[in-house]
């Protein structure tokens, strides 16, 4: 057995001599000379260029080392090479940051406290951090870590504040400030899933809130609410009011709002736009109750009301329909209640409700129902509400008697 060792042990030397480190370090292996076996991985690692062939053979240089001032040493330049070589780039990727407290671990072993303080601190691991400042006696660090562990504790509890608020008022129906409110949750904290899954289901909602269609099960009608300056008709899809005749022209008509007056103007319509039968050739004001011609065959009674904020005009088709579509399009605000002055009645309403029930803002790109101070039975989706509501497709809103359905 003592000649088998001596022979390796000559073979290594000579080996080793030859600058063949890895044949050296199997006949080292062999006659039982573990340090010596890390030595030769030790020198494979230093003299190769390769981050990942260096990694590897400082690794390979660990496993064999059993003396204490050689494992500081290896694990020193295991964890300088790797911290090397995961900081190469500007930005460290999520993948590689995930290798970095093995390198504070390496850091750790060398007794590097300061170095493995710092890496632990970078990644958001205080109580790690704190502890190898403790071992390194660093003490200002120390206080310094316990101070940053409450900021961040309570920028979390913040964040989550944030959410529990933007959540109650999404549920009330006040979803612009839920939107002011979950924004500030993710500035905090951009990793909260809940926060982001709701953020972006909200912002995907109010994407497409130029319209609002509103259905009423207990009426033969339902309404459109066109919330811009400017509202397009033709047989084209992207038109504010679709219309599929084919006597309608793909752009047909414009209308708008010019001071107190409601204006349409013919877009070069091969079949013509009408006020009471007559074919306009440019632009024409139109007055309450005129009737509006699109084409041969589509028509329209405009009934047009005026309040101390601004004009509304509401298309109401005079083709027979099994529910008709009503297009209001406003200017200011409008007024939804029993009466026949307002904006959008209602029927069946309990006589002894106010006569105008909720006032409709439109704040790009928010839909604002302001509720009547008088009114207490409100429900939004069946939870009480009150003062107002930003409305979303989807949502249900019954008072008085009366289901308001939003698509």
């Amino acid at each position: 057995m003592k000649f088998l060792k001596k022979t390796y042990m000559q073979r290594a030397l000579r080996e080793e001599a030859k600058g063949n480190y890895q044949q050296a370090a199997a006949f080292y292996s062999k006659a039982e000379e573990f340090e010596k076996v890390g030595e030769m991985h030790e020198l494979l690692g230093d003299m190769s260029r390769a981050f990942p062939h260096k990694i590897r053979a400082y690794q390979q240089a660990l496993r064999w080392y059993k003396q204490s001032e050689h494992i500081e040493n290896i694990t020193k330049k295991l964890a300088e090479t790797m911290e090397i070589e995961i900081r190469a780039d500007a930005k460290v990727s999520a993948v590689e940051l995930h290798r970095l407290p093995k390198v504070a671990e390496y850091y750790a072993l060398a007794k590097q406290w300061k170095k493995a303080g710092n890496i632990y601190e970078e990644l958001g691991m205080y109580e790690e951090a704190t502890e190898m400042y403790i071992q390194g006696g660093e003490v200002e660090r120390v206080e310094k870590m316990s101070a940053r562990k409450e900021d961040r504790d309570h920028r979390v509890y913040s964040a989550q504040q944030y959410y529990e608020e933007a959540e109650a008022a999404y549920r009330l129906g006040q979803r612009d400030k839920a939107y002011q409110a979950l924004k500030q949750c993710l500035t905090i904290e951009t990793k909260h899933v809940k926060a982001r899954n709701l953020f972006e289901s909200l912002k995907q909602a109010l994407q497409t809130s130029d319209k609002r269609i509103i259905r009423i099960p207990t009426e033969d009608r339902e309404y459109v609410l066109i919330g811009k300056n400017v509202m397009t008709i033709g047989r084209q899809e992207g038109n504010d009011l679709v219309l599929t005749q084919n006597d309608v022209s793909r752009c047909h008509a414009r209308l708008g709002f010019r001071r107190n007056s409601f204006m349409v103007e013919d877009l070069k319509s091969s079949n013509g736009t009408r006020v009471n039968g007559l074919r306009i050739q440019d632009k024409a004001e139109i007055r309450d109750r005129d009737v509006l011609g699109i084409g041969r065959s589509a028509r329209f009674e405009v009934r047009i009301y005026q309040n101390t904020t601004g004009i509304s005009a509401m298309l109401c088709p005079l083709d027979q329909q099994v529910i008709q579509r009503h297009y209001l399009f406003f200017s200011g605000d409008i007024h939804v209640g029993s009466k026949s002055e307002c904006d959008l009645p209602l029927q069946h309403i309990d006589p002894a409700a106010p006569s105008h029930l909720f006032k409709i803002h439109h704040q790009q790109p928010f839909w604002y129902f302001h509720i009547h101070p008088q009114l207490t039975d409100v429900e939004l989706n069946g939870v009480p509400v009150k003062k107002y509501i930003v409305v979303l497709s989807g949502d249900t809103i019954t008072t008085c008697g009366a289901t308001l359905l939003f698509e």
